[in-house]
């Protein structure tokens, strides 16, 4: 799912300049709205179909303070049925961006450009996100057990019905059917 279809926005957009917040000193905040409606590169293995809503930057001794919303859109296969299909969902930030480097307050840090880069952290989200498990709609019927046929598209039993004989061939894969003639 991660393959890039057509355009794509560039991964630098997720790039904040927050040098001018580093020397404001602690206290000082900043809102920041995010708005990317178009497909775009996060890191090598996601792509997001669109990504919005406003983060509030605000410096603390340690560094730089992320919090905020974002409505995302990725797309997805079905868990039920494996139809693709766009998924979307809220997504809750709060992470420290340390300044100075500082592995013992986050994992996340200012570079030396005085920029934060979200690509890590949207990929570790949305990976957490994922590993729910997702359907395409309340009402999907998945795939048959028995044929493989997908239930939201076809009947089985209309099928059967209308003269479709399922043979035992139409229901293995035929990747194992040389495990059924160990059978005979």
């Amino acid at each position: 799912m991660g393959g890039a279809r057509g355009g794509y926005l560039h991964r630098r957009l997720l790039r904040l300049q927050v040098g001018y917040l580093l020397a404001e000193g602690p206290g000082n905040s900043k809102e920041v709205p995010i708005c990317l409606p178009q497909r775009v590169h996060v890191v090598s293995d996601l792509f997001l179909e669109s990504l919005a809503g406003k983060l509030i930057l605000t410096r603390t001794k340690e560094g730089i303070l992320i919090q905020g919303t974002l409505r995302v859109s990725h797309a997805r296969e079905c868990d039920r049925c494996l139809d693709a299909f766009q998924h979307e969902f809220d997504l809750s930030i709060a992470e420290l961006f340390a300044s100075p480097p500082d592995a013992n307050k986050s994992v996340f840090s200012v570079d030396s450009n005085g920029e934060i880069d979200l690509a890590p952290l949207l990929r570790e989200e949305v990976l957490i996100e994922e590993s729910y498990r997702t359907i395409c709609r309340a009402d999907c019927r998945g795939l048959s057990a028995a044929t493989g046929i997908n239930l939201n598209y076809e009947e089985e039993e209309a099928l059967v019905a209308a003269g479709s004989q399922w043979d035992d061939r139409a229901a293995i894969d035929p990747r194992l059917a040389v495990l059924k003639e160990l059978l005979k």
